[in-house]
């Protein structure tokens, strides 16, 4: 099951949002604060027209409308057919909308990673490890935002984004993605059915171990404290 990052791990990316926005007025390394949208806008989409291997997103905030999220379906496809992976962590609440979590779903099948986490700080785009583009206030789609490009400080904006990838639940089309679109559906099927996880898992011909993996997923996703909660949860998201 995906953890909730600690406090500690929240705080820590704060202070080093906190030194980089010190670093600016010093002036000492390579970070400028931008704070346009619209020349933040271009930034990353210059970023995007030239990565050449990777790009890590880590996106809080939400909930996210459709139409927001397929204006950028375009670039995001095209950028997958020059070969660079497509790393993507939304946090749950933006995205726990059947509408949205399907347009996810085809994200993936696209061949974009997708991850989604209880809790997210600061919006946080990483391209090829060599540039980092981070908003300093948490939550937020607003600027200002820093693009940082010492090497140090990219690397811990990196090593932040894969320690909470790693215990992130995937949404995707495999055996092993809990949040799959239509996999959430069978899950809250079944929790809404009542049957242990034993018949639940009979019926869908998995393990016990991939029941609980999928309905601790879901649960997350979804906010709940427990598996009642999570039908409530489901109900009002338009899934039941």
């Amino acid at each position: 099951m995906s953890q909730e990052p600690s406090v500690v791990d929240v705080d820590r990316q704060n202070a080093l949002i906190d030194e980089a926005a010190h670093q600016v007025v010093d002036r000492q390394i390579d970070i400028r604060r931008v704070d346009d949208r619209e020349e933040i806008v271009e930034v990353l989409t210059d970023l995007a027209a030239t990565a050449q291997h990777e790009v890590c997103s880590m996106l809080p905030g939400g909930p996210y409308e459709l139409d927001y999220l397929r204006s950028s379906w375009s670039t995001d496809v095209a950028t997958l057919h020059r070969g660079v992976a497509l790393n993507a962590l939304y946090q749950g609440n933006a995205v726990r909308s059947p509408a949205v979590l399907r347009y996810l779903t085809d994200f993936a099948k696209a061949g974009a990673q997708v991850r989604v986490s209880a809790r997210l700080a600061h919006r946080t785009i990483i391209v090829d490890r060599a540039v980092a583009v981070v908003g300093v206030q948490e939550d937020s789609l607003s600027v200002p935002f820093l693009v940082v490009r010492e090497p140090a400080m990219v690397r811990s904006f990196h090593a932040q984004f894969v320690a909470q990838w790693r215990v992130s639940p995937s949404v995707g089309v495999g055996p092993e993605d809990a949040l799959a679109s239509e996999t959430v559906r069978e899950t809250l099927e079944i929790l809404q059915l009542g049957v242990t996880d034993e018949v639940a898992a009979r019926r869908l011909g998995i393990s016990v171990r991939t029941v609980r993996r999928r309905v601790a997923a879901v649960m997350e996703l979804l906010g709940a404290g427990s598996r009642f909660e999570a039908g409530v949860r489901a109900a009002q998201a338009g899934w039941l």
